[in-house]
């Protein structure tokens, strides 16, 4: 059966001890003598790789559309929709106005991009004793990106090593300036903060948002060996080099990523695939293959109003794997599929 050979691998997520000594089992062994301790996956981590991925953790025990309050929005418009947009980490609100029949938007994403201090494009601003980055992206379009966390930085780090989570808020509008109504949301999103909306108590009903994609590393084939893992502190990805001994490509990049894709623009020149009990659909290139799983029934947004513009609002939640051959794709992806499931 599936699971008796998807949980076969599980031993080599585990560490055993000799005279009180560990051994990593799962990915690059280590010398018994003086080695720090293992953190996850059975990898030993750094302080700054435990920063990496606490803070992947945090962003998804948030809810990005507790940050859109109902006053800061109607200040704005009138709500048509509110729904978790393409990302698991972003929320948008669309937004009707008397003034325009262009509908604006206000969009959240606690994943955001670190800002580049020395860009010359960027103003740096104080919201709510915060300092934040202000750009005025084009006329009627605004970004604010402020940090979610407390900044890790030792003066050994390295410049992947030291970093500082980001949101970023942008707000687009069609007749008034942009920059203008970012700025209370921002004040808002950065006071919530310190007791945050949480997925546990989200109106909305994301299955996996609350899921870690890298706990599939301790569920793998038995046939694969994870050989590099690289912490991250993007919440919905996970990027390792495997080993396996069934498939001909014997080192392969694998990036595993939960996201809600609008069922319209899925791909339609897919090949599905029927493998563990799930529909699998394949697309390939001459250099890697992508294998897809819808793992849910769609979103709505705004479930609790009867607007067409809210219950037509409909995304997919879905798994997707990259590698460079489409038997190990679809291999990881069934084994990804039942971790993040289960």
């Amino acid at each position: 059966m599936r699971r008796n050979w998807l949980f076969a691998a599980v031993a080599l997520a585990m560490s055993v001890s000799t005279s009180g000594c560990a051994v990593v089992l799962l990915g690059n062994a280590s010398s018994a003598g003086g080695s720090p301790p293992q953190n996850r996956y059975g990898f030993e981590m750094s302080e700054a790789d435990r920063y990496l991925t606490d803070s992947a953790e945090f962003v998804r025990s948030l809810d990005p559309c507790g940050f859109l309050t109902e006053d800061d929005l109607a200040a704005l418009g009138t709500v048509v929709q509110l729904r978790p947009d393409g990302e698991l980490s972003t929320c948008i609100a669309d937004l009707a106005t008397e003034r325009s029949s262009v509908t604006d938007s206000v969009t959240i994403d606690l994943d955001g991009i670190r800002p580049m201090q020395d860009d010359a494009d960027l103003e740096q601003i104080t919201i709510g004793g915060e300092q934040v980055y202000l750009d005025e992206i084009s006329e009627g379009l605004c970004r604010i990106s402020f940090p979610i966390r407390d900044e890790f930085d030792t003066p050994t780090s390295g410049p992947t090593e030291s970093g500082r989570s980001f949101a970023m808020i942008d707000v687009s509008r069609a007749d008034d300036d942009a920059c203008t109504a970012a700025k209370p949301l921002a004040e808002t999103a950065l006071g919530l903060l310190a007791d945050p909306p949480l997925r546990v108590d989200s109106k909305y009903n994301l299955p996996l948002a609350t899921k870690d994609p890298c706990s599939v590393l301790e569920h793998l084939p038995a046939t694969w060996t994870v050989d590099r893992w690289n912490p991250t502190s993007d919440p919905y990805h996970c990027h390792f080099m495997v080993s396996s001994t069934k498939f001909e490509d014997t080192l392969a990049m694998l990036d595993v990523e939960l996201t809600y894709v609008d069922s319209a623009l899925r791909s339609t020149e897919s090949e599905p695939v029927q493998q563990g009990g799930y529909t699998v659909s394949t697309r390939g290139s001459d250099s890697a293959c992508f294998a897809d799983v819808v793992l849910g029934n769609p979103v709505l947004g705004m479930p609790e109003t009867e607007d067409s513009a809210a219950r037509y609002a409909r995304t997919v939640p879905a798994l997707s794997v990259s590698t460079d051959s489409c038997d190990s794709a679809v291999a990881l992806a069934v084994a990804a599929a039942d971790v993040l499931t289960g």
